[in-house]
């Protein structure tokens, strides 16, 4: 589902910039501390504001105004849809689905191609919000009230993600979250009730 990606990329764009410029930053910090080395690709790479930063030269994403404004970010981008990879079996030694696990049409089945394309060992980043933290419930509240962009979403509890994972093949290998703390961001190994933002890091088997 990319229709709300089509419409408002700009917008999205400018959230990174202004008003949740700290968040994404201790976001940001949280994926580079499990970051591997390697040949990497970022499957929904919507604008470019994760790839850029952290050094993930591929970018793959179904919305064309997304990945006009990740040009000069991306060198290499793709349109196309996490279900159906247009890579060879194993191209990637790593590959990173930042938020965009909530949007896929089809996770399973996108798992599955991921699998594909990672080399054997190869490893598999998730960022996601928890579906059971406040953040994720106040997300999810507003999807049900037709939110422009979360009511197309599906928040996730790392638990439920992991046995998704397992089913696919892959194995856990590390966990940080962000955690909401005053009025600024911590990272923590432990998730709870003020995590904002989760990353799993899963080996592929």
């Amino acid at each position: 589902m990319h229709r709300p990606f089509d419409l408002y990329a700009e917008d999205y764009d400018r959230w990174f910039s202004r008003e949740g410029r700290e968040m994404y930053l201790t976001e940001l910090r949280a994926i580079c501390l499990l970051l591997p080395e390697g040949r990497a690709l970022e499957v929904g790479v919507g604008t470019g504001r994760f790839a850029h930063p952290l050094g993930v030269p591929f970018g793959l994403d179904p919305s064309l105004p997304s990945l006009r404004l990740a040009r000069g970010r991306v060198p290499y981008r793709v349109v196309g849809r996490g279900e159906m990879l247009p890579f060879r079996d194993g191209t990637f030694d790593v590959v990173l689905l930042v938020v965009s696990i909530c949007f896929l049409d089809d996770p399973d089945a996108a798992l599955a191609e991921i699998g594909r394309v990672l080399v054997e060992g190869g490893r598999l980043l998730v960022g996601y919000v928890p579906a059971n933290s406040r953040i994720g419930r106040e997300y999810s509240r507003k999807g049900a009230a037709g939110h422009r962009f979360y009511a197309h979403a599906r928040f996730w509890t790392t638990g439920e993600l992991e046995a998704l994972a397992r089913r696919r093949g892959f194995v856990r290998e590390g966990f940080r979250t962000v955690r909401r703390a005053g009025a600024g961001y911590v990272l923590s190994a432990e998730e709870d009730e003020d995590s904002i933002f989760s990353v799993l890091r899963l080996r592929r088997i």
